[in-house]
């Protein structure tokens, strides 16, 4: 497997946002690490983005700055298009959800580790026995 990596929108909100910055997080955005995701992270982030601003926790110009540096953290963008059907049998088979799959879709294409912010993500990869295949970042972690 290679050492660079699939970032989904949780790990790189935590990063970006002033909230937390996981120390292992943050080693990702340090590093020569290759970063990759799919474009649906950029949908994905603008509802992060926006749910922040409407629950008060960030400004509505703290969230577009972070929108707007978000290509900035990502070296590959994959389409969709091209993941689509092995992400609806990674939906059906194992449970994820489908935006979960997309990630793990391009991350088992590419040989890469998904870094995910998501409990639930890195939770629902061990019970099917992908745990190598996912590395949950966060505060406690």
């Amino acid at each position: 497997m290679s050492d660079d990596v699939v970032l989904d929108a949780s790990v790189v909100a935590n990063v970006i946002f002033p909230k937390a910055h996981p120390a292992k997080a943050l080693f990702f955005f340090q590093s020569d690490v290759l970063r990759s995701a799919p474009d649906l992270i950029f949908a994905e982030f603008v509802s992060v983005a926006t749910r922040l601003v409407r629950r008060g926790l960030v400004s509505k110009v703290t969230a577009r700055d972070a929108v707007v540096r978000l290509p900035l953290l990502i070296d590959e963008i994959a389409p969709v298009v091209g993941l689509a059907n092995s992400a609806y049998d990674l939906t059906t088979r194992y449970g994820f959800s489908a935006y979960d799959s997309v990630y793990l879709a391009l991350a088992l294409r590419r040989d890469r580790l998904l870094v995910t912010a998501d409990a639930k993500l890195a939770r629902r990869a061990i019970e099917v026995g992908m745990a190598d295949r996912v590395r949950l970042v966060s505060p406690e972690s």
